[in-house]
């Protein structure tokens, strides 16, 4: 009857043994899952989607943008290359040109359907830039060139363009 406790005892250290094991193992996964979400966090690149929109020429609307670490979705005019005032064709040449408006400090993630105010009206269809900035002095105010760079994304700023039509022009073709 002796080796009934013995049996038990090296059962109870084979387990704990295994339990221990396993507690490792599981730790390890543990880290390592943390680690690989923590860099993919780190990897999220900005986004901005700006579609086609008709406008009263006092605000347009960024679709779909992505700041990983909030920001604000800023409106620029699309600086033509030909020398013309202004750009009405997506098929033309040009850079982001002069801030035309920029939204409110849009906390970090996934935003949709963002209106941006424009500081003055459009007085022409045209096409504009949408530019996901940042807020690099964390005071959540648009503070653009002074800070507030913009996103890049292969040492590219992130944009998109869009051609807006004003409302009133569409009025006075459909007469």
């Amino acid at each position: 009857m002796v080796p009934m406790p013995r049996t038990r005892t090296i059962g109870v250290a084979v387990v704990a043994a295994l339990v221990l094991l396993s507690g490792a193992s599981l730790a390890v996964v543990a880290t390592d899952a943390g680690t690989i979400q923590e860099n993919e966090t780190e990897n999220e690149t900005a986004t901005v989607t700006f579609e086609n929109q008709t406008s009263n020429g006092t605000a347009v609307v960024v679709n779909n943008t992505t700041l990983p670490e909030g920001g604000f979705a800023v409106i620029h005019a699309a600086a033509p290359d030909d020398g013309n005032e202004t750009v009405t064709n997506l098929s033309a040449e040009y850079a982001p040109g002069d801030v035309l408006g920029n939204s409110t400090y849009l906390d970090p993630g996934e935003h949709e359907n963002v209106t941006v105010e424009l500081n003055e009206s459009l007085e022409e269809s045209q096409v504009l830039i949408a530019m996901a900035h940042q807020d690099t002095n964390g005071n959540e105010t648009y503070e653009f060139p002074e800070a507030d760079d913009p996103y890049t994304s292969d040492e590219e700023p992130v944009i998109d363009d869009a051609l807006i039509t004003l409302e009133d022009e569409m009025n006075e073709t459909s007469e």
